[in-house]
């Protein structure tokens, strides 16, 4: 049976490379970020940015991406020009094995809370999609009763995804989830351009300001325009993507000569792929969200669920929010599966060891088991609501962000390593943008 399967999904990985034959030009590392990049992350900060403060921080993404693109080319061009070897073993080898020992010891948590929080969104979403919804909207559930259905589907799911990554099949589920995603890209597309007829707004979105924050009507909460900010900001500039490129840049076998084309391919993937997939999902919150009389209370899966209600034909309007738990329970997957695959990469190579992403590397398979079975066990037990754990774990993205980037600036000028393909002029300028506007962020979050 086991044989069996596993032919279907070679069968099924062959079916999808030929369907997707027209956009195999641009694969590489940068998809793979960007699939990442387009998780419940981005996805949720996005949605309840629209739903809260409408289109009035579309800015945001267009000061970032830039930014975000340069950054992720610069550190993939120090990883490949130094052997194609990984950020940890440049950083050990050329700055510091302190600091390289301090960004390992400080991504830990921050990856184990990253896996818990996407398995509960994966969690919340599925039993969305079922119909069950936490005690606050579902009296008839009970706390405990909630939680027995969230620790039975966080080991289902962490199996399953630990086979598929150990067993070779990720590729062919990678392929359909892409194709899963990108369907749920052109339902927010959809909501999206029905949120044009309101084009005067949207583009004055564009013009950077900073909202009032916005009182919760009946409690004490407030929605901080500045805080949607770093959460949108940090979904972008993602210090672990920072990092992690350079070993899928490795992966893929990329060249000094690729250079020219993995930069397009950057432009294409975290720029208009990301970029467009980013507006249309504010778009689409701001324009199905913002007008509900309780706009300023949404923060759960199930009520950021309406925003594609508009896709459908009013007789079947429900079917929105179905589709919306099915995308975002495939966000929080594949962020979760690329998170998974960083930590490997970041454990093997701070020992020295192989950290090759093949089905014979056996420290590999362990480590993914390991960084799967271990939060997904815990992630029942993290009392908060899904949306809004992740968009908390975001923000810690731009504390860290900072030095980060400082550290890939030097690298890129380092002649010793980069030799021809020291950073130019251009490139360092945008660099220090990204380093300043984070590092500004940084403080912010802190304070």
């Amino acid at each position: 049976m086991l044989v069996a399967l596993q032919d279907f999904i070679y069968k099924a990985n062959m079916r999808t490379h030929k369907l997707f034959r027209p956009l195999i030009a641009i694969v590489g590392p940068a998809t793979i970020m960007t699939a990442g990049a387009m998780g419940t992350g981005s996805t949720a900060s996005l949605i309840l940015s629209g739903a809260w403060f409408r289109y009035d921080l579309l800015w945001v993404l267009l000061a970032t991406l830039p930014l975000y693109i340069i950054v992720m080319d610069s550190a993939s061009r120090v990883g490949v020009v130094y052997g194609n070897r990984g950020m940890m073993t440049v950083i050990r080898e050329n700055i510091s094995v302190q600091i390289a020992w301090l960004i390992f010891v400080v991504h830990v948590p921050l990856h184990f809370l990253l896996v818990m929080g996407n398995m509960s969104v994966m969690t919340s979403s599925f039993l969305a999609l079922i119909g069950v919804y936490p005690p606050a909207i579902a009296t008839e559930v009970t706390t405990q009763t909630y939680q027995a259905y969230e620790i039975g589907l966080s080991l289902l799911f962490a199996v399953s995804i630990t086979w598929l990554m150990v067993s070779g099949g990720y590729d062919a589920i990678r392929n359909v989830l892409a194709a899963l995603v990108f369907i749920l890209f052109l339902c927010f597309c959809i909501v999206a351009f029905s949120g044009f007829s309101e084009w005067r707004a949207i583009l004055s979105g564009f013009i950077p300001q900073i909202p009032e924050s916005l009182v919760v009507p009946g409690s004490d909460k407030v929605r901080s325009s500045s805080s949607s900010i770093i959460a949108i900001a940090g979904g972008v500039i993602a210090p672990s993507a920072m990092l992690g490129i350079s070993y899928m840049s490795a992966d893929n076998n990329i060249r000094t000569k690729d250079f020219g084309r993995e930069l397009k391919n950057s432009i294409i993937n975290y720029g208009l792929i990301f970029g467009g997939y980013s507006i249309f999902v504010l778009i689409a919150g701001g324009y199905a969200l913002y007008g509900l009389p309780n706009h300023a209370e949404i923060e759960l899966i199930h009520e950021a669920g309406r925003v594609l209600t508009n896709v459908f034909p009013e007789k079947y309007s429900f079917l929105g929010a179905k589709i919306f738990s099915i995308g975002l329970f495939l966000c929080a997957l594949t962020t979760l599966v690329v998170v998974v695959q960083i930590s490997a990469y970041f454990f093997l190579d701070i020992l020295g060891k192989n950290w090759r992403y093949t089905t014979a590397n056996k420290n590999y398979s362990a480590l993914i088991a390991l960084w799967v079975l271990l939060p997904s066990v815990v992630a029942p037990l993290w009392q908060f609501p899904a949306l809004l754990k992740i968009l908390l774990l975001i923000g810690i993205n731009l504390v860290i962000a900072p030095g980060v980037i400082l550290m890939i600036i030097f690298l890129a000028n380092n002649g010793k390593i980069m030799k021809a393909h020291k950073a130019g002029p251009v490139r360092n300028g945008l660099l220090f943008i990204a380093f300043s506007s984070s590092l500004l962020m940084g403080i912010f979050k802190i304070s």
